[in-house]
């Protein structure tokens, strides 16, 4: 009986240190992958420190759909202005700088 709580014991401290070992990670990947601007607002080893408190919660995916489907706005525009001529002196490139960020 005394061996049989001991294994339990063992292995439940094995699986809290396994499961804290993947938290761990994918709080530093969490913390790799949030802007530079996010990252000034506190340290690592804050960030981490509450990211281990509270346990990681995957991050919201990035509005990829929305960058989309603004890039192809822009470049219907684009299209638009070629085939009409009035691009005046400007590249695609200068175009699309200034219609990505919504000028």
């Amino acid at each position: 009986m005394r061996r049989t709580f001991i294994a339990f014991a063992v292995a439940g401290l094995l699986a809290a240190t396994a499961a804290q070992a993947d938290t761990m990670a994918h709080c530093a990947a969490a913390w790799k992958a949030m802007t530079p601007a996010d990252q000034a607002k506190t340290t690592y080893k804050a960030y981490s420190g509450m990211c281990l408190k509270t346990g990681y919660v995957v991050p919201p995916a990035p509005a990829a759909s929305t960058s989309n489907s603004r890039m192809k706005t822009c470049a219907a525009q684009w299209n638009d202005m070629k085939a009409k001529k009035t691009t005046g002196n400007q590249t695609y490139q200068q175009f699309s700088a200034k219609c990505l960020k919504g000028s």
